[in-house]
């Protein structure tokens, strides 16, 4: 538990100054300070937060009860022993309706001491069990508030699923009040096409008890919302009891990709147009991609063509200029060759190949495109 430092207060200095070394004697964690009066001990408390306050009750011109409310005023959870020799139960009920932790009456003998010392143990362990409790569920409230992903907490009911907590994120997201999606079940709360969707994966995770990652499409007020998910089962006592559902919203990128796709799409049949063979290589000389006609030509198309030396489509006396016409592209930024291309059928075709650099967006050379000029039928 580690130390654990204690104000007792008590307007009998003797009687304090014993318990505190009694207390000390007893436990080798605990350090005792005393006050002489609750004017004393809240003195103490401006500077110093210990871990249990012990309090008699009979005392001139602040009594225990008194000292306790004016302690709950500004320390709401810290333990508050109340140790008096006046053992009504009427002081005792007063007691711990005003907020104190326990109650032990004094005793004659040294025993008192002991089970006092019990007592501090037990309500500083609960104190500090809370105050780290409290701790974690306030750095976990942070990480789900402030994580840019929507999270949702689902409890698993025995006919379906229901939503129990979520971030703002998901409000920004589906573009829905918290009122319209918590403690509501998916259909309640989407609709019957959208909970379709979400029920079928939320019960596969049920079932196989594992982190699931799935693209779901929904309806929601603002459209339609490509999500992109991950559901994880939080299981106790051997059932999966609820399910951590983390989303991002991926529509725009999504669109975005699209987009290019079409974009690529459009440009690779420009290229495919062309009656010239056409090679995107990248520095080191190797085939990135090739249009159509090059395909054609060579019989290596698509996929096939990818990560092949440009050097083994011509015949082995050609391959040293072809690389030198490569790497005077990547240098200047422009080179010119004549070379026989290997066809598919075995045959050789002339053609004048230009070459020029690629470069990235950063403006670096990110390859060569090379185009073939026929020559000859030969």
């Amino acid at each position: 538990m580690g130390d654990v430092g204690i104000l007792h207060v008590d307007d009998e200095q003797g009687f304090a100054q014993l318990t505190a070394e009694l207390l000390e004697r007893k436990d080798d964690r605990f350090t005792v300070e005393t006050a002489t009066s609750a004017a004393e001990g809240l003195q103490y408390l401006d500077d110093t937060l210990p871990d249990c306050i012990v309090s008699d009750f009979e005392m001139p011109e602040m009594d225990g009860l008194e000292f306790l409310h004016a302690v709950r005023e500004e320390h709401q959870t810290l333990p508050f022993i109340l140790f008096t020799g006046r053992g009504s139960e009427a002081v005792a009920s007063d007691a711990i309706s005003a907020g104190a932790t326990d109650y032990l009456q004094k005793q004659s003998g040294t025993e008192q001491y002991e089970l006092l010392a019990n007592r501090i143990n037990n309500v500083v362990t609960q104190y500090r069990s809370e105050k780290q409790l409290q701790q974690t569920r306030e750095e976990y409230a942070a990480v789900f508030e402030n994580t840019r992903n929507g999270l949702l907490l689902v409890d698993v009911e025995e006919d379906g699923f229901r939503f129990r907590r979520c971030n703002s994120r998901v409000l920004e997201f589906t573009d829905l009040m918290e009122s319209e999606l918590i403690g509501k079940t998916p259909l309640e709360a989407l609709g019957e096409k959208n909970s379709q969707k979400i029920a079928g994966a939320y019960r596969k995770c049920v079932i196989t008890r594992e982190t699931i990652e799935y693209t779901l499409t929904l309806d929601h007020p603002v459209g339609k919302v490509i999500h992109e998910v991950s559901t994880t089962p939080i299981i106790s006592n051997g059932q999966v009891e609820q399910l951590v559902v983390a989303f991002t919203d991926i529509t725009e990128r999504h669109n975005r990709e699209q987009e290019l796709l079409e974009e690529r799409a459009v440009i690779q049949q420009a290229l495919d147009a062309l009656e010239h063979p056409l090679f995107v290589l990248s520095t080191d000389g190797h085939i990135e991609h090739c249009n159509e006609r090059a395909g054609e030509l060579t019989g290596h198309t698509g996929q096939a063509a990818e990560g092949l030396p440009i050097t083994d489509l011509f015949p082995e006396a050609e391959r040293e200029a072809i690389t030198d016409a490569v790497d005077r592209s990547l240098g200047p930024g422009r080179a010119t060759v004549t070379a026989d291309l290997l066809t598919n059928g075995g045959h050789r075709r002339t053609y004048e190949f230009s070459g020029r650099s690629l470069t990235d967006l950063d403006g670096n050379t990110a390859g060569v495109v090379m185009i073939g000029q026929r020559i000859s039928d030969d």
